[in-house]
């Protein structure tokens, strides 16, 4: 296994390069075998390992999670794009919203801005049973963290633990996993998971393909993510993917992350979260 220790080449800020789409001359290393990245004061910036996950595991979590995938434009400056939304009526709107890109969430959600009560997303919702035969997946990608970024792991998991248990998928740190299908993801930093945990990404990946290689610019690092493969960056730097290449018309790059939603241990036990939604459609708390 090799360990580099990377210089920032934007020790000044990288902000420039928000929501701007990478290509190859982003990286001048390219990881394709089992390493760990420090920055120049020894803080870990990502773990890869190779062949990590056993296949039959990898696949039954896309099997289970595939149909959480839906096309938005909830994905902001990851998709390139952060704009108010046009009424149909041609005014602005007070909602943002990105580029349209093939995405889901999995599990569950804490209240924001624009849903005022913690719940399961649609795809927990609507496909339980589906949700249910993934989390075996998610339990697996769990212990490799606990494993590989141990102290990162235990501040995560002393808020999950503490966490009411109908917002937390099975017994690990994770509420909620974000599935992308086939999307460069623009420069950014992730927004609204735990900051004291640390970043993964899992890929599932059928047809031929090249390219699309995580990429953390002021670095100038990126790593070739292929299937059975995990890792555990910091996502709380920018970050992004280089362009697919020499695609054929069959090709499926499925992206997992899997996180602790940040203000997730607010919820309420789900029959006090349903009382907030009876009182915010009907203006009661009974029906």
């Amino acid at each position: 296994m090799e360990t580099y220790k990377l210089k920032n080449h934007f020790p000044g800020g990288a902000e420039h390069l928000k929501g701007k789409f990478l290509d190859e001359t982003a990286f001048d290393l390219l990881i394709t075998s089992d390493a760990d990245g420090y920055d120049l004061h020894g803080n870990i910036l990502f773990r890869y390992r190779k062949n990590a996950i056993p296949f039959e595991l990898l696949r039954s979590g896309y099997l289970a999670f595939k149909d959480s995938i839906v096309l938005t434009d909830g994905r902001g400056i990851s998709s390139g794009s952060s704009h108010k939304r046009i009424k149909k009526d041609g005014t602005v709107s007070n909602i943002t919203i990105g580029n349209k890109v093939h995405s889901g969430n999995v599990g569950y959600m804490d209240a924001s801005a624009m849903v005022h009560y913690c719940r399961k997303t649609a795809f927990a919702k609507d496909y339980f049973a589906k949700f249910k035969t993934g989390i075996p997946f998610v339990e697996f990608i769990d212990t490799k963290y606990k494993e590989l970024c141990p102290e990162h792991y235990a501040r995560q998991i002393s808020i999950a633990t503490g966490t009411n248990r109908n917002y937390r998928i099975g017994e690990t740190s994770f509420t909620t996993v974000t599935v992308n299908r086939n999307f460069q993801t623009a420069v950014h930093k992730d927004s609204g998971d735990l900051p004291e945990g640390f970043g993964n990404l899992i890929i599932y990946r059928e047809g031929g393909f090249k390219g699309c290689y995580f990429c953390l610019p002021e670095y100038r690092v990126a790593i070739d993510m292929q299937n059975c493969d995990i890792l555990f960056a910091d996502v709380h730097k920018w970050h992004g993917n280089t362009p697919f290449k020499e695609h054929d018309n069959n090709y499926k790059r499925i992206a997992f992350v899997m996180y602790y939603r940040e203000y997730m241990y607010k919820c309420k036990q789900p029959k006090e979260e349903l009382q907030k939604i009876k009182q915010e459609e009907t203006g009661y708390l009974t029906l």
